[in-house]
């Protein structure tokens, strides 16, 4: 005998007042998608819009839902959390897993009116779902590509060269079935595996264009910047200034008849008596201005322009970037008996890239998001449901999660500082590499700040679910701990910045009428910059929450769903106490508050303005202990076709995204030092005889950092 039953998911739903959509596993592998990105999914929802441009989870495609932040989303695969904690998102996704498409059997998004079983921020639920086995065998296979012969051309590329090279292949494929061992096990009807395989390979020439110093720059000719048709008034010897001349700052003189009481000295004259606009290899005058000598040295490593009649580019380059990623899930399924099933899962993600800098080489020029970067991911989940009666029905879930981020620039692990000859920048594996040096008119040089960075995040999360369903009723009970670690070792400037711009070269009788930030670089003055020490920020935080909900089925027509959910987000500990905050409350006391016991000590420089009090908590802020959220809604339905849906809520956004990075308490002091060097005044001058405003610790570039 044969029993058939055949059915389907109503085209209505009118027993909740929960809004959003289930994407089935036919859409989701059949839509086309950029990347094949469960996440892009979320965005057929009513309701939601891509995050704003620049959001740091803008490349994973994320998303607002009515308006929340993007970083307020709550991510779930196969009922567990599965959100990416890391302190500022250095991978750049709000999620730890990312399953193929293929392999889900659905994709579920909430975005308003959700029942107080689902908190943690303000934003959508997301839940995804891998498949399971079956009795039969069923698999699938993959792959898509793209690559430069279906591309157009970037619009800054070189129209008379071959279109840059673009490769991306991304394959793989499912298995399941039931666990069949000849011999020893036949797991029909009772235990089932599934698995998916994941490739991404790609290859993209990135197009990189720049401002580099023209060649005549480097040697300290600025001829080409002067104008003499345009005069702005007369220097130190009464001759005749012009827009776009340098002056030599460390020779600045006073003069009563300036309005500025100050007058400049050019560099030198040629024989018809006109500014040259040339700093000369060695001073003109005892104490004048010369070439740099470590400007000369680090000018060097610019790559020569390539483009030429364009004022703004003259530098093209196509680096190539490189990505891969290699992903795998394992999902056991087991029918214990007719009242208990569980089932494990397993994830596995490795994403190392290169991406390229400006210049590459020892010169980088690089960003933040450039460099060599590695992404690593692990996600366990487990669950166990029991029958207790056909109307009473318990679900336990245990998760844990785990990702590895980091971020290297170029030439970490070289002293390129010590091989060019800057003095005072620090050394050791992992921050090599030359400080950071910008300008106002050319590009940059150097590593970039916030690198080398290291995030770490650990997520252990229960929770236990009880359904009971009696007569129009049905009640669901249940509550949720997360245990989350997040570490971040980002130091700010670790190799030092320096700043440049047109000041020390500018007229100081006439200012903004002539200077240029790569001249001042030349001659070894800069307005200032910043270094800092070496600091590791290890946060933790506890999350406990409970709720109860009822969906009560007044009518044929009228459902109600009420809940109530409470949430206890505790605040942020540091594993060692390293925490610090301002207290300036009395102003003539400023305190910074530190955990009791710790023993601090400030610098001597801070010392004489702040004192430290050990006298804080652990998080050094009061535990906020009234999150209830009560969660009302209804569904009516008022024809076959038409339901009307209201709801109410109260969310709370304790929790999102990317919490705690740099700043945060963890990098305030006495744990995270920077020293700052800054101007005493902002007058083109650097004469100490008349009036020095060269930066305090850095009057000549070639001495470094002290």
């Amino acid at each position: 005998e044969t029993i058939t039953v055949n059915t389907s998911a109503p085209l209505l739903e009118t027993e909740t007042s929960e809004l959003g959509q289930v994407v089935d596993s036919q859409r989701a592998a059949n839509l086309p998608l950029n990347g094949r990105n469960f996440a892009q999914l979320a965005l057929l929802s009513a309701g939601t819009e891509p995050s704003e441009p620049g959001a740091r989870d803008e490349k994973s495609f994320g998303f607002s839902s009515n308006g929340a932040r993007s970083l307020q989303n709550n991510f779930l695969l196969d009922g567990v959390d599965n959100n990416s904690n890391l302190p500022d998102l250095l991978n750049e996704t709000n999620f730890v897993i990312q399953p193929p498409v293929d392999a889900l059997q659905e994709f579920k998004v909430e975005t308003n009116a959700y029942s107080a079983e689902f908190g943690r921020g303000n934003g959508a639920i997301l839940n995804a779902v891998i498949k399971s086995g079956a009795n039969e065998l069923h698999g699938s296979t993959w792959e898509f590509f793209r690559n430069d012969k279906l591309d157009a051309r970037n619009y800054f590329d070189d129209p008379t060269k071959p279109t840059p090279p673009y490769k991306q292949n991304q394959f793989g494929g499912t298995f399941g079935g039931p666990v069949y061992i000849p011999g020893v096990y036949n797991g029909h009807n009772r235990t089932f595996f599934f698995v998916d395989y994941e490739g991404l390979r790609i290859r993209q020439a990135q197009t990189q264009s720049a401002f580099v110093p023209p060649t005549a720059w480097r040697t300290g000719d600025f001829s080409s910047l002067i104008d003499y048709t345009t005069t702005t008034g007369v220097d130190c010897n009464g001759v005749a200034t012009y827009a776009g001349e340098i002056f030599d700052t460390r020779g600045t003189q006073a003069s009563a008849s300036s309005p500025t009481g100050l007058c400049g000295v050019p560099f030198g004259y040629d024989n018809s008596g006109q500014p040259t606009n040339i700093i000369p290899s060695t001073p003109a005058v005892p104490g004048g201005g010369s070439l740099d000598p470590l400007a000369v040295k680090l000018a060097a490593l610019y790559p020569a322009p390539n483009v030429a009649n364009n004022p703004s580019i003259n530098y093209l380059a196509n680096p190539v970037l490189s990505e891969t990623r290699n992903n795998f899930d394992v999902r056991v399924d087991e029918k214990v008996s007719d009242f208990d099933s569980t089932f494990f899962r397993f994830s596995f993600e490795n994403q190392p890239s290169s991406i390229p800098g400006t210049f590459g080489g020892l010169a980088d020029g690089g960003g933040f998001f450039s460099g060599v970067e590695d992404n690593s991911y692990r996600s366990f989940a487990t669950s166990w449901a029991h029958i207790f009666t056909p109307r009473l029905v318990n679900e336990f879930r245990l998760g844990y999660n785990r990702i590895n981020s980091q971020r290297f620039q170029l030439n970490s692990d070289t002293n390129v500082s010590a091989e060019i000859g800057f003095p005072g920048v620090p050394f050791a594996p992992g921050i090599g590499g030359l400080p950071q040096l910008t300008f106002n008119d050319v590009a940059t040089l150097g590593s970039p700040t916030f690198l080398p960075s290291k995030e770490l995040q650990n997520s252990y999360v229960l929770s236990e679910n009880l359904t009971w369903a009696r007569g129009r009723h049905t009640a669901k009970f249940g509550t949720e701990i997360r245990r989350e670690e997040f570490t971040i070792f980002q130091p700010a400037s670790p190799r030092g910045n320096l700043a440049f711009s047109s000041t020390f070269t500018d007229n100081p009788a006439d200012p903004g009428t002539g200077g240029t930030g790569f001249a001042s670089f030349m001659a070894g003055l800069t307005d200032g910059g910043s270094i800092n020490n070496l600091h590791n920020v290890d946060y933790f935080r506890w999350t406990y929450a409970g709720y109860a909900q009822d969906d009560w089925r007044v009518t044929n027509k009228l459902t109600l769903n009420l809940g109530l959910r409470y949430e206890l987000f505790m605040p942020v500990t540091e594993r060692h106490d390293e925490l610090g905050n301002f207290d300036l409350s009395d102003p003539s006391t400023p305190t910074i508050f530190v955990p009791k016991g710790v023993n601090a000590q400030l610098t001597p420089t801070i010392a004489s303005e702040v004192q430290v009090s050990a006298t804080g908590s652990p998080s050094l802020i009061n535990v906020d202990k009234n999150n209830f959220a009560p969660r009302i809604g209804l569904a009516y339905q008022l024809t076959p076709k038409t339901v009307l849906r209201s709801g109410y809520g109260i969310f709370y956004g304790g929790q999102e995204n990317g919490p705690c990075s740099n700043p945060s308490p963890g990098f305030n002091p006495p744990f995270f030092v920077s020293q700052s060097f800054t101007t005493p005044c902002i007058a083109a001058s650097a004469n100490p005889a008349v009036e020095d405003c060269s930066t305090t610790g850095l009057s000549h570039l070639s001495d470094g950092f002290p």
